[in-house]
């Protein structure tokens, strides 16, 4: 017989996850859903934990300069059963054994979180770190920790220094767990919405980044059709990363890169035809045009690439499609063309939707009450049929598919 070791990791929970409530009051055979950084110190600690992974770097983001001077570029690393985000002062792509301290960060949704480590809590620690005094405040001597083995998480305990606290003091700094990685159930993945638009009794919810569109019909008890469509998986930068806008009998996606149309004929097969290969972040319909809005002034914003930098306004402002043409095209105006959030509608009736959380659709009726819909479970697969023009066989396409294209019959030996 085969005796295999469990999988496991040390997960350090500083005392400000907990305080925030990231970190839940859990106890010994619990299981623990956390995002994980990894940390090294010059001084060796017995929170230290040491783990083979595959690293790859978050690429296009720009590096970190430390306290220490030096630059810190981000990678995201994959070991047995967790991933976690590590700083490194050069780049890795590949197999790197990290030894330090695994801690509990919060969860960014965004494109640079790795997934989350999931397991069931075999042993608790509470951590006390020796503290000394600094110009602002107080801060942790690396190497100093001290363990203390618990059964949950304290409720009534002071996790920051005081006017008694001398230079020496050992202080409460955190939690430390043992994650059992197999003895925790792996969840179905849940239906993450982003952008909602409603159309009479039909209400269509566009998934946060994957390229998965619901339609709930609303006339009696709510059903669900799910369609996956042919786009790309969007990097979760936002909590939407697609708009949609109801039209009859369908609705337009739109995104920084693209415009599609949606039609659902009477046997309820969905058509999907992209008309533009532009797009942009705000888009709203106005008139029956689909318009794309800019900025109209300076701010500044966080880039990933470079950090913070000043925008600029958009000249024009505005931008429409041109469905004849299939492109997009600046206008002046009309000056009363504004967008409102991706993530609220409101019909023709004054009816509300609300994406609620993650998987939960809010109804807001005119006198105020609400219910909710549970997006996590469709009722029925949806049929989709890609409508767009092939690039090849595209008539307007005709001058530049021209002068590249052979003659084969020309280049065929002819009998002598």
């Amino acid at each position: 017989m085969t005796v295999s070791n469990p999988r496991t990791i040390r997960v350090f929970v500083a005392a400000w996850v907990i305080q925030d409530g990231s970190f839940p009051r859990a106890s010994v055979g619990d299981v623990a859903d956390v995002v994980v950084e990894h940390h090294t110190s010059d001084a060796p600690s017995v929170c230290d934990d040491s783990l083979t992974a595959i690293a790859r770097p978050a690429f296009g983001r720009a590096p970190v300069e430390y306290r220490d001077g030096r630059l810190r570029w981000l990678h995201l690393v994959y070991g047995d059963g967790w991933s976690s985000r590590w700083s490194a002062d050069e780049s890795t792509n590949g197999p790197v054994t990290l030894t330090g301290v695994f801690s509990a960060c919060l969860d960014d949704r965004g494109i640079d979180d790795p997934p989350h480590v999931r397991g069931r809590i075999t042993r608790m620690h509470l951590v006390h770190k020796q503290v000394r005094p600094t110009e602002n405040g107080w801060t942790g001597v690396d190497g100093t920790d001290r363990l203390t083995e618990l059964d949950r998480v304290p409720i009534s305990i002071d996790w920051w220094p005081t006017q008694a606290t001398k230079t020496g003091d050992h202080l409460a700094s955190g939690i430390l767990v043992e994650l059992d990685l197999d003895d925790a159930l792996i969840l179905p993945t849940r239906f993450v919405a982003g952008a909602v638009a409603t159309d009479g009794d039909t209400v269509w919810v566009m998934h946060s980044s994957d390229p998965v569109l619901l339609r709930v019909d609303t006339a009696g008890s709510p059903t669900i059709t799910k369609y996956v469509l042919p786009l790309t998986i969007e990097p979760p930068t936002d909590r939407w990363t697609r708009r949609i806008h109801a039209i009859d009998g369908g609705c337009w996606i739109t995104s920084e890169h693209d415009i599609h149309r949606c039609i659902l004929d009477p046997n309820g097969v969905l058509s999907i035809d992209r008309l533009s290969t532009e797009g942009g972040g705000i888009s709203t319909v106005h008139d029956g045009r689909l318009y794309l809005v800019g900025s109209s002034r300076s701010f500044l914003r966080d880039d990933r690439r470079h950090r913070t930098i000043r925008t600029h306004p958009d000249t024009p402002r505005l931008r429409v499609l041109n469905e004849t043409e299939r492109r997009i095209e600046p206008i002046d105006g009309p000056a009363d063309v504004q967008a409102s959030r991706a993530d609220r509608a409101t019909g023709a009736d004054g009816t509300q939707w609300w994406v609620d959380g993650t998987n939960t659709l809010r109804r807001i009726d005119v006198d105020g009450s609400t219910t909710t819909v549970d997006l996590s479970d469709a009722t029925a697969i949806g049929v989709v049929r890609p409508t767009t023009p092939d690039v090849f066989t595209d008539p307007a396409n005709a001058d530049v598919v021209g002068p590249i294209t052979v003659d084969i019959p020309r280049l065929v030996r002819k009998a002598e």
